[in-house]
């Protein structure tokens, strides 16, 4: 039995249709992502941490008399205006933070060439960090879409968010996955429509993971994601698979036939030019990705579809 073979088994998983079986896996994982985190502790984000002082992070508890020492700036004015007397505010460190995952099945997602298909990782993605952010007491929600519909799930903490996330994930991948093999094309931009609902939904202070292949990444999704980080942690998850950057040795010696559902094609696979020149385009269009990013201050975190995430674990802790 071959590794692929032995981690499907593990997962009751076929690679192709996602299940809950396979997401309640890393359920089991908990443990190991805890220990990786403590011994490699995530980067400090801006708005992602707790505030020791007033302001994201701090929620209202009560109003007291004013004492020595207390920070003038917390003092309120209206309630001291009443009295005559000084009162201030005290705030209490926020217990829960909101997570959000926003997760694009666009029809690309769709490519699996050794384990996964994009869309299922993405999938397992996200399981795997919901389960930690629970288990660290955040609330979690999620945005799944694909080029029909989106679902909203509400943050909510505990089992009961995850798995309300992990009911929707495998109900929107299966669905679009039926869709594209039944060649329904479209060029709908599934992950700038999402990027747009979570502004609207998204309370400040948010930390939000978008999981995509970005092959729909436009200035409008630049604009996007600008506007929130104004008031939210934004962390971008690429799922990308070998066969996208460079073709696998097997086509050494074979013309390939390729369709959109639409139009085919032929593409020389055993010309050395061709293949250099699909992984010229292919480097091209991953730089200007990353730079895109930067620009923004966000660091792209790659998962390969090819790999089991536990292979992956260092990235998927920061």
């Amino acid at each position: 039995m071959t590794q692929t073979q032995e981690w499907l088994q593990q997962w009751h998983s076929n690679g192709v249709q996602v299940g809950t079986a396979e997401l309640m896996y890393y359920r089991s994982k908990i443990g190991a992502f805890a220990r990786h985190r403590r011994l490699h502790p995530p980067k400090a984000q801006t708005g992602a941490l707790l505030s020791k002082t007033r302001g994201r992070g701090m929620e209202f508890d009560e109003v007291r008399h004013y004492q020595a020492g207390d920070d003038v700036r917390a003092i309120d004015w209206r309630v001291t205006a009443r009295t005559g007397t000084p009162h201030t505010k005290l705030f209490r460190e926020e217990r829960e933070r909101p997570v959000m995952f926003i997760v694009d099945f666009t029809h690309s997602m769709h490519l699996g060439s050794a384990l996964l298909l994009k869309s299922v990782q993405a999938c397992h993605i996200t399981a795997a960090m919901a389960w930690l952010a629970s288990q660290r007491g955040d609330r979690v929600g999620a945005l799944i879409g694909h080029p029909a519909r989106h679902q909203e799930v509400r943050p909510q903490g505990r089992q009961h968010g995850v798995l309300r996330i992990l009911h929707a994930l495998v109900e929107l991948q299966n669905e679009s996955l039926a869709a594209w093999q039944q060649g329904q094309q479209t060029s709908e931009p599934v992950l700038d429509g999402l990027l747009q609902r979570a502004q609207q939904v998204a309370k400040p202070g948010t930390i939000i993971h978008v999981i995509s292949d970005f092959s729909q990444f436009t200035e409008h999704t630049i604009s996007l994601l600008q506007s929130l980080q104004r008031h939210c942690s934004v962390q971008a998850v690429q799922c990308l698979d070998p066969v996208e950057t460079a073709l696998p040795a097997q086509l050494e010696q074979q013309d390939v036939a390729l369709t959109d559902g639409r139009k085919s094609w032929h593409f020389a696979a055993g010309d050395n030019a061709a293949r250099q020149h699909y992984r010229d385009n292919a480097m091209q269009q991953q730089q200007q990705l990353l730079k895109n990013l930067q620009q923004l201050s966000l660091e792209l975190h790659q998962f390969s579809a090819a790999d089991a995430i536990e292979n992956q674990w260092p990235e998927v802790m920061r």
